[in-house]
């Protein structure tokens, strides 16, 4: 059976964010997670997929077996897993059809305002090494954990490297995982990281085997109303040597009457991979391809992390996004380009009527384009008012312009809806959003329904490279971004 191994970082609650800890140290408590997992069939004919759940010490714990239709998709939500309340620990997904996954965690209970959900990718295979650029420990401000799932078959040593913003490592640490299993590092227990940290972790295995992990991010502060939270993938960072091309196909500085009220903005967080000094330069292109409304050129210390906020200028001072101050409603796409091996993570936030939300997920190395891309966990759910929605962004990697196809299936495998031949110029962005259209009529989505649940698949025609991300939004859940699943 070809075998498919899909992060789940939580079940009922998450160990990266147990509430009486972290409340105690006074950081953002999120109250508790609840995780529904969307698996989509990247292949015509019916899949058969059963799932094995390993808790923290790589005990075991039979799924349910599930048949998915050919081009279809199925979501595992609490009530079908057989686990019992307060599971904490990972899966495996094994199937006889080639799968694609997305995990969407909401929160509740906690003193936020509900508004919470993150969204990360499955993976189908792990890495020697892995890399976690956006980690912070504010008291009263924000949170990091994350968790390293060992994705072979045999127990894993790990050694963990936690170095700040200004280069200074802050922590190593070893760690052993069972087969199957996942290990969460909670910043928030770590004495060793000082509280006012900003920095990255890189995790590396220790002679055999492979891992892959899922960071989460706790936002709070004066207010806890307003916590919220996000989850991201983390890069497989194996290897990696010489200069880097990175896009994150999002970035926005909207501000309505120029103001903060109602505002969306964007960061990125770029982790130099190398032990000397990089060399970085961001460029800031407008959502049609064609102006760089903005050039940075900054340095990164050796391993270590440079931020950039189009609010509050990150580690750069907020004055150096004063040229954006031309639009108030500036949204595109950021080129990054390291004199180093790198990795990055894409942040947005924004205010939904005054509440705060975030998604977080991985940049885009332009090397590593891909040509078709799953999008798992799609939804159009509008029962007289509007509960879930989603957009598919989709940027152009590559030389020349892209000619791309983005197909709409439902959970039954009908291909509800198909855009065909659309162009994107090098540089640039589409979006699809089943509400409003995006880019597109908004009525062009109504033949999906006001019930859809399903995924996309996106093409190149032509052979030019893409990057694709998911921003879901929910009443219940707040908003959340992740990475589409190449092929």
């Amino acid at each position: 059976m070809k075998k498919q191994i899909v992060l789940v970082l939580t079940v009922m609650m998450l160990l990266a964010l147990v509430a009486i800890p972290a409340s105690a140290a006074g950081f953002p408590d999120p109250g508790v997670g609840t995780t529904y997992t969307d698996l989509a069939n990247k292949e015509s004919t019916e899949a058969s997929a059963s799932i094995m759940y390993y808790n923290t010490s790589g005990g075991t714990i039979a799924g349910p077996n599930r048949t998915i239709p050919g081009n279809g998709s199925i979501q595992i939500d609490p009530d079908s897993t057989q686990l019992p309340q307060n599971f904490v620990g990972s899966a495996v997904v094994s199937s006889n059809k080639m799968l694609a996954s997305t995990v969407a965690t909401e929160w509740e209970g906690g003193p936020g305002d509900g508004f919470q959900m993150g969204l990360y990718s499955g993976v189908s295979a792990g890495s020697s090494a892995v890399c976690f650029p956006s980690l912070w420990k504010y008291e009263d401000s924000i949170i990091s954990s994350f968790a390293v799932q060992n994705t072979g078959t045999s127990a894993v040593d790990v050694d963990l490297t936690y170095t700040g913003r200004d280069g200074v490592v802050a922590l190593t640490d070893t760690d052993t995982i069972p087969a199957g299993a996942q290990h969460t590092f909670d910043l928030a227990t770590l004495p060793n990281i000082p509280l006012s940290w900003a920095g990255s972790a890189s995790v590396t295995v220790d002679g055999e085997g492979s891992i892959a992990g899922v960071a989460v991010v706790t936002w709070g502060g004066a207010d806890a109303s307003r916590t919220r939270s996000a989850t991201y993938n983390s890069a497989a960072c194996a290897g990696a040597s010489g200069s880097t091309v990175l896009v994150a196909p999002t970035q926005f500085r909207v501000r309505p009457q120029g103001a903060w009220t109602g505002a969306i903005w964007s960061a990125v967080n770029v982790q130099n991979l190398s032990g000397s000094v990089a060399n970085v330069t961001l460029t800031y292109v407008d959502g049609d391809g064609g102006t760089a409304n903005l050039v940075l050129n900054k340095t990164i210390q050796p391993n270590s992390t440079l931020g950039v906020n189009t609010r509050n200028g990150g580690d750069v001072p907020a004055s150096d996004f004063d040229p954006l101050n031309v639009d108030e409603a500036w949204a595109g796409a950021v080129k990054i380009e390291v004199d180093q091996p790198a990795v990055a993570t894409v942040i947005t936030q924004w205010d939904r009527g005054g509440v705060l939300e975030a998604g977080v997920y991985a940049a885009a190395d332009r090397d590593a384009g891909a040509t078709k891309i799953y999008v798992p966990g799609v939804r159009r759910i509008n029962p007289g008012s509007w509960q879930e929605f989603s957009a598919v962004r989709i940027a152009n990697l590559g030389s020349a312009d892209a000619d791309i196809t983005i197909e709409f299936y439902d959970a039954a495998g009908a291909n509800l809806l198909t855009f065909a031949n659309d162009t994107i110029s090098v540089g640039a962005s589409l979006g699809y959003n089943t509400r409003n259209g995006g880019d597109k009529p908004a009525g062009d989505f109504i033949v999906l329904g006001n019930d859809y649940k399903g995924h996309a698949v996106v093409t190149s025609n032509n052979g030019q490279a893409l990057a694709v991300v998911l921003n879901g939004i929910s009443k219940a859940g707040g908003s959340a971004t992740t990475n589409g699943v190449a092929e």
